[in-house]
């Protein structure tokens, strides 16, 4: 059976990473879709509950280069029996027309095989039983069930969320991104709704995503990992999302000023450190590299997530290993990964 992770933009190669990292599978990147095949449903099982990286899981119908012409009806009685409502929506393909039209050519080529099978179907736009994307790559269109019926970067935790923080997806790809690796000491700076510091954990603890689908939690143990901000209600509302993560043990969130950090730390203390830096935060960078420089370990990492147009000043004590743009919406954001020398 065929099946494709679609991560959102910038995230398809450590989408890649992590099925492997959890299913040991190879798979074939095509722009922002990951194609891969297993026959075990386990295997799928796993991937739906732990995967962090994936925006959406699909099981492939097939794929063409012209939509108008692919012979739908492989794997359909599978998901498809009397009475089931489904939807169809079209992803990366520009325009409100031509996301309709494409949607009626492949609702034309479904409602054929119905027929053809007696199977009664019928829409419903509000909770499909089955959702159907129709995914274009840039080269041909991906057509599958997804699995979930919903995004997978979405997390149950966000009860309380902040305006300034990605989805589950990037916060993941951010913690990821810095070098953090289960077993090393991390401070999560200016903390926000808690997304970061919680994927981390998740990460960590090897703990599900999508608890709905499993019966029984164990976490594996990890380091505690450290968070801070000078916002009392960011951290009220980040403490509660870390509750609802099931990760109150595992997190601890400090209403903290960056100033008063090397009070609570002991020196060279952390191997990483994420800042998620707002503009308004932007005049304290000095302060920022002083504390990284009393507190992070030589030789240890810290990302700095920041507006797009931002340029950054990197202190001498640093060492810029990387600079990248991670998408937001219609606008981007500026990522800085730098290095204690």
């Amino acid at each position: 059976m065929r099946y494709a992770f679609l991560a959102s933009s910038g995230l398809a190669a450590l989408t890649q990473q992590e099925l492997f990292e959890l299913a040991g599978v190879t798979s074939d990147i095509q722009g922002n879709a990951i194609l891969f095949s297993s026959e075990n449903q386990e295997v799928i099982k796993t991937l739906l509950t732990h995967a962090q990286a994936p925006r959406r899981l699909l099981a492939v119908l097939g794929c063409c280069q012209k939509i108008d012409q692919y012979p739908i009806g492989e794997n359909l009685s599978f998901y498809f029996h009397d009475k089931t409502t489904f939807k169809i929506e079209v992803e990366n393909v520009a325009g409100q027309e031509l996301r309709q039209t494409i949607a009626k050519s492949v609702y034309n080529l479904l409602d054929t095989v119905f027929q053809n099978n007696s199977i009664n179907v019928r829409v419903d736009y509000k909770k499909p039983d089955v959702l159907i994307i129709v995914y274009f790559t840039g080269e041909e269109y991906i057509i599958g069930i997804d699995l979930y019926n919903q995004e997978l970067n979405s997390r149950d935790y966000r009860v309380f969320p902040h305006s300034a923080v990605f989805k589950g997806d990037v916060a993941y790809w951010l913690i990821r991104e810095s070098g953090y690796a289960p077993g090393e000491k991390l401070l999560v700076g200016l903390v926000k709704d808690g997304t970061p510091a919680i994927e981390a954990g998740l990460y960590a603890g090897h703990l599900p995503i999508r608890k709905d689908l499993v019966t029984e939690i164990i976490p594996r143990p990890f380091a505690v990992i450290e968070a801070f901000d000078s916002s009392l209600s960011n951290v009220l509302a980040a403490r509660k999302n870390v509750t609802l993560a099931h990760l109150r043990h595992g997190i601890n969130i400090q209403h903290l000023s960056l100033e008063d950090l090397d009070a609570h730390y002991e020196e060279l203390y952390f191997d990483r450190m994420v800042f998620m830096v707002t503009s308004k935060d932007e005049e304290k960078i000095n302060e920022l590299y002083y504390q990284a420089r009393l507190l992070l370990k030589d030789g240890g990492t810290i990302l700095i997530m920041g507006r797009d147009r931002w340029e950054l000043p990197v202190s001498d004590r640093f060492e810029l290993i990387s600079t990248q743009k991670i998408k937001r919406g219609e606008g981007s954001s500026g990522v800085w990964l730098l290095r204690k020398r």
